[in-house]
């Protein structure tokens, strides 16, 4: 799919080439900056002012509009920023994510302003994504006919029943939508698109979108691609190390609107406190939930006008901004691996701490640090049927003369449990061997049992349990501070 620059839009939109529609699709926090800098330039060409609406309901409406010519201006620009149309079921996750911000709800149609308006339409578009038309049934009936797996808690499964409860608690909610006459936006909304790709609009008329789920497939898009009218603002994603890519655009974006800089530190611990997978399971790996980019943004906006002339450092980061990011999982699993207990008790209590269930959260990591140690285990006798080397450090030789041998065929084994282990995931545990002696490493199936009981309230001090098996992974006895940890 081949996008074009802002420049060459602008170039295209003045030079007797202009489209109808224009889109320019991204991380909202990207895309709409972007969008604004094209609606100014284009408008100031065009002798008009752009109007701007965010999350509109009545697309008919607004197209109708722009067909009309205006009394007052030369011209009409448009601006809508999240419609939706251009969506697919992949982005009902996302959706459905913004329509819970509202909820508990318990209000009716009147009360539908603001943030609670577009989380009811962000519910009616999920609706109309899985052709169920708002309206034809009663709310509830209407909500059983989504899938099981749109109501999924963040990243791990709920307690039987617990999809149900989760529907339930948006009837409210697409009761006092539907009360209120709104629709969301359909198939039916996206054909208005492609007809004014095909019959086009008066001179200097244009709608410009602004969109952050607008996939290739859609044929719109594909219109709007050969026709030089897509920019791609580009996407946030957490990468391997604890990086966010894409966050240098964004950046960008910030010091221009403030004037204001950042230090790379204080830049890198504002990401940290600020970034936060988006919840369920359907969201793309390395994603980052769309609220926590705008904290971002606010924060940084707050900052550069207490640091003034200065640029934005790291002491004024760790004093004003709440530490309120997500501890990666992988990082916390790398410090176990490496031997620093202290480190991994450090990043448990963050994740922890970040955690909207504490509780289910602590089980979640149990579960794969059980995984890591029941790899452990079974290295001491992989180690000994194979004759492999044990204590090399260098993982390039590791991976080609030592892995593969650990992870064939062993004598009497069905199947290698080591089996289709990364590499350098399984060199951790092999580094993380050698700080156990073999009785402790052949002892963790009979400590992880301990531990998930202990987790589950069959023993004394269940916040204390899992925090004691990180440091024993670790090659760390467990001290009585860590009963500390919850």
């Amino acid at each position: 799919m081949s996008a074009t620059t802002l420049d060459r839009l602008l170039a295209g939109a003045t030079g007797g080439e202009a489209s109808p529609v224009y889109l320019v699709r991204g991380e909202r926090a990207l895309a709409e900056p972007l969008a604004e800098r094209f609606a100014a330039r284009l408008a100031e060409a065009w002798q008009t002012e752009p109007s701007r609406l965010r999350h509109p309901d009545d697309l008919p409406a607004l197209v109708a509009d722009l067909r009309t010519y205006s009394l007052f201006s030369p011209g009409k620009l448009v601006v809508a920023v999240e419609t939706g149309v251009l969506a697919d079921r992949s982005a009902a996750e996302a959706l459905l994510a913004e329509a819970r911000s509202a909820l508990p709800w318990q209000g009716g149609a009147a009360e539908l302003v603001g943030k609670a308006r577009v989380a009811a339409l962000r519910l009616l578009q999920v609706l109309r994504l899985f052709e169920l038309e708002p309206g034809g049934e009663e709310p509830a009936r209407l909500l059983a006919r989504l899938p099981d797996a749109l109501f999924a808690a963040r990243g791990r499964a709920r307690a039987k029943g617990g999809a149900q409860e989760a529907r339930e608690a948006f009837v409210p909610l697409l009761g006092a939508a539907l009360e209120a006459g709104l629709r969301g936006l359909g198939e039916l909304d996206a054909s208005l698109l492609a007809d004014l790709l095909r019959d086009g609009l008066p001179e200097r008329h244009a709608l410009l979108l602004v969109e952050s789920s607008a996939p290739d497939e859609h044929p719109v898009i594909e219109a709007l691609a050969r026709r030089g009218a897509l920019v791609d603002a580009g996407r946030l994603a957490f990468e391997r190390g604890g990086g966010v890519g894409g966050v240098g655009r964004l950046v960008a974006e910030l010091e221009r609107e403030t004037g204001v800089a950042i230090r790379r530190d204080a830049l890198a611990e504002l990401a940290r406190r600020t970034f936060r997978a988006p919840g369920g399971r359907g969201a793309a790996p390395g994603a980052i939930d769309v609220d926590s980019t705008e904290r971002f943004g606010a924060e940084y906006r707050k900052l550069a006008t207490l640091a003034g002339a200065e640029a934005i450092g790291l002491d004024l980061v760790r004093a004003q901004v709440e530490d309120r990011g997500e501890e990666d999982v992988w990082e916390l699993l790398d410090a176990i691996g490496g031997g620093r207990g202290g480190e991994a008790l450090a990043r448990l209590a963050r994740r922890l701490a970040g955690a909207e269930d504490p509780v289910s959260e602590r089980l979640a990591v149990f579960g794969l640090v059980a995984s890591f140690a029941r790899q452990l285990a079974a290295l001491p006798e992989a180690l000994a049927a194979t004759g492999a080397a044990a204590g090399e450090r260098s993982y390039p030789r590791f991976k080609s003369a030592i892995a593969p041998r650990l992870q064939g065929e062993l004598p009497g084994v069905a199947r290698n449990p080591l089996a289709g282990l990364h590499p350098f995931r399984l060199h951790r545990v092999y580094l993380a061997l050698g700080r156990l002696d073999r009785a402790t490493a052949l002892r963790l199936p009979e400590r992880l049992l301990e531990t998930e009981l202990r987790l589950k309230g069959e023993g004394d001090a269940p916040g204390a349990a899992l925090a004691e098996l990180l440091l024993e992974l670790a090659g760390v006895p467990a001290a009585p501070a860590t009963r500390q940890a919850r």
